[in-house]
């Protein structure tokens, strides 16, 4: 068994990383690591994940978000235990899975916040497919597809429903869409169930910019995007469970 830490560039978690590195029992291993321990906020947390997709995820908060953590700074002591007794219990996450194709390649892309497909100096016009069946033409800056934890991330900025996890679902929310005599979307977050499919494709190939969670490029000769939920996914680990909503209370409430 072996572990790694990915931490935020700050003095807190600069000084807690050497600290965990003195107490935990185990080999460090900055390859392929059974274990990691993400030090920081979400977004340190999601960074960790696309690196080491295949380990168990043990995320102490120190960031100004920590919804995907849990552990606090109070119970590091409780982390260490957990490690080297082998105490700790675990919650599997939903991810989304992204396949783009453009008129030269096909790429594979994982999620477990959103992706989003926009491009802002013009409209684009994306014909959205549900299951096989036409849903809507779209036009607009862009669409967010979220997964039920990602909800509460740029969709939420985007009016989109903060969604319970164990509902299993993914959520399609526009990102400024036109609406005219002419131009008709539904104009509403659509929650689907995990078994949907959803696609996303235009009737000539555009240049898009799309975001997976963190990441960010540009497509050229974009044609389309096929997405669905794949379940338990990431593994995190936790000591003492902390409910839905107390993270929601913590994270925007308090």
């Amino acid at each position: 068994m072996t572990y790694w830490i990915v931490y935020k560039d700050d003095p807190i978690s600069n000084e807690l990383k050497q600290h965990l590195e003195q107490k935990i029992q185990l080999e460090l291993d900055s390859l392929s690591p059974n274990l990691v321990i993400v030090i920081g906020g979400d977004g340190t947390f999601i960074s960790a994940v696309h690196m080491f997709p295949n380990a168990i995820f043990f995320g102490i908060h120190t960031g100004h978000l920590g919804f995907y953590a849990n552990y606090t700074l109070e119970e590091v002591d409780q982390l260490i235990e957990d490690i080297n007794h082998k105490t700790y219990h675990i919650e599997k996450i939903d991810v989304l899975q992204c396949q783009l194709k453009t008129s030269q390649e096909t790429i594979e892309e994982f999620a477990i916040n959103e992706m989003t497909l926009i491009t802002p100096p013009k409209t684009l016009i994306l014909e959205v497919e549900v299951d096989g069946q036409l849903l809507e033409t779209f036009r607009g800056t862009g669409l967010c597809i979220s997964t039920a934890y990602g909800s509460t991330a740029y969709n939420k900025s985007l009016h989109g429903a903060v969604v319970d996890p164990n509902l299993k679902t993914l959520q399609i929310t526009e990102i400024a869409g036109i609406n005219s005599n002419q131009y008709r979307t539904l104009s509403s977050p659509l929650l689907l169930s995990h078994k949907r499919r959803i696609k996303l494709e235009t009737k000539e190939e555009t240049e898009v910019f799309v975001t997976i969670d963190h990441l960010s490029y540009q497509l050229h000769h974009f044609k389309s995007a096929d997405i669905s939920l794949k379940l338990e996914k990431v593994t995190v680990a936790y000591h003492k469970e902390t409910s839905y909503i107390q993270r929601v209370k913590r994270t925007f409430l308090k």
